[in-house]
């Protein structure tokens, strides 16, 4: 076996909230994410007024999981503030992709994009 057919195995959880959470305070563990996932919510949780901090981890590359680590103000659920995030993230990748769509199948793939005709 060649070191790209390594693949490790899937993670025993898919969503879990470690030991030792606070309702404004809590980590986070995502089962088989990485840093796509990882760095896209955090930079979405920081945008939010209750977001006090919000970090993110892959503990090791070989281990298939992603650590969040969020801390909420004003009694805000950290949960709650999760979930939000979640979901602002889920409509940003749907307008990315609608406005994808609606440039349509460019004529040469290999052709530079024109990013001024995209706008967001």
């Amino acid at each position: 076996m060649s070191v790209n057919e390594h693949r490790p195995k899937p993670a025993d959880l898919k969503f879990e909230i470690l030991e030792g959470a606070t309702t404004t305070s809590a980590t986070f563990v995502f089962g088989d994410e990485d840093h796509t996932l990882g760095n896209a919510l955090r930079h979405v949780l920081m945008q939010m007024p209750e977001t006090d901090f919000c970090g993110y981890s892959v503990p090791h590359p070989s281990e298939p999981k992603m650590n969040l680590r969020l801390q909420t103000r004003d009694g805000v659920p950290a949960i709650d503030v999760l979930k939000r995030g979640l979901q602002d993230l889920v409509t940003i990748c749907d307008i990315l992709d609608e406005k994808l769509d609606a440039m349509g199948e460019p004529s040469d793939p290999a052709a530079p994009v024109d990013s001024d005709s995209m706008e967001v």
